[in-house]
């Protein structure tokens, strides 16, 4: 049974993981899509506070083991849902994952994107609400976690967790790394904050553009007042507001693009892999009618060579 670990980026994946690997002894795996800075980067030692694996071969044969496969099968993800199988989302502010997410691409990705870019979607990933709506809305059963309820993960909260996974087993009490984690890497792990609240990175610009694209739905998950999200937008009918949304519906169209161009991609390998296997088997007939084409020649050679020798009989005999 496969069943997807999901987050925008920044919002607690890797959390998620620590805990299940801690509580519960669950491993997941990492590798069906490209690493924002690549796993494999940091200590190998990391990997054991999250369970951390990878698989040898084509991504899309582990994919399909995985969905049909009796056992259970975690896979981390930050890519919008492919199918209806069992996901747990982890949702963050997103105040603070756009931010965490910006100082990760800068580190690992310099120059790749900006703020803004990040704020409008214009990312193989999305925007914060569109990635949230979209695992939210699905058919499939999801559980969302909340990154500050992981960070402190009670009894309540781990029950849920291994009642949605149809887990039996024991789960032994959660006790949170992050500062031994933190103090290791301090570059991948950051603060770890629970409650935004305003600095130098959020400038009036940025801020009141996140708001715009985003403060719906930060009111929806509580971590904004409608009041204080309606004040803090654009003006409705402002430029700043249009100019705001197009960019955002701009960067989602080029991910829609960018997927059918992807859909394409993926189907011409599909058929260059057949031509492969065709002209395989179309050189192996050929090989195999050379062979038996020596094998003719070889023969019609010995007939003729037979027919002489009775020629040569005959002649003997009516000779005689």
């Amino acid at each position: 049974m496969l069943v997807w670990l999901a987050s925008y980026p920044r919002s607690g994946n890797t959390l998620l993981r620590q805990v299940l690997k801690s509580c519960f002894d669950l491993n997941s795996c990492a590798g069906l899509e490209p690493s924002l800075a690549a796993d494999h980067a940091g200590p190998d030692a990391f990997s054991a506070y999250y369970g951390a694996y990878y698989f040898e071969g084509d991504p899309e044969q582990f994919y399909l083991r995985a969905r049909s496969s009796t056992d259970l099968v975690l896979v981390k993800t930050h890519q919008q849902p492919r199918d209806n199988e069992k996901a747990i989302y982890v949702v963050r502010d997103g105040r603070l994952a756009l931010k965490s997410f910006v100082a990760y691409q800068d580190r690992y990705h310099p120059g790749a994107s900006t703020p803004h870019a990040l704020l409008t979607g214009d990312h193989v990933y999305g925007d914060w609400t569109s990635h949230y709506r979209a695992w939210s809305k699905r058919c499939g059963e999801t559980l969302t976690v909340r990154f500050e309820e992981l960070v402190g993960a009670d009894t309540a909260l781990l029950t849920r967790i291994a009642e949605f996974l149809g887990f039996t087993g024991p789960i032994r009490p959660w006790v949170n790394p992050q500062d031994e984690l933190r103090a290791k890497a301090p570059e991948f792990y950051g603060p770890g904050s629970r409650a935004w609240r305003p600095d130098e990175f959020w400038t009036p610009d940025l801020l009141r553009a996140f708001y715009t694209l985003h403060g719906h739905l930060l009111a929806d998950l509580g971590y904004a007042l409608p009041a204080e999200v309606a004040s803090a937008a654009h003006p409705p009918g402002s430029e700043q507001e249009s100019r705001v949304l197009r960019c955002a519906a701009l960067a989602a169209r080029v991910r829609e693009l960018q997927g059918v161009c992807d859909e394409r991609l993926a189907e011409i390998k599909q058929l260059k892999q057949a031509c492969d296997e065709r002209l395989t088997a179309i050189n192996f007939i050929t090989r195999e009618a050379e062979a038996r084409n020596e094998l003719l020649n070889e023969a019609a050679n010995e007939c003729s060579r037979l027919r002489a020798r009775v020629a040569e009989l005959e002649t003997r005999v009516r000779g005689e």
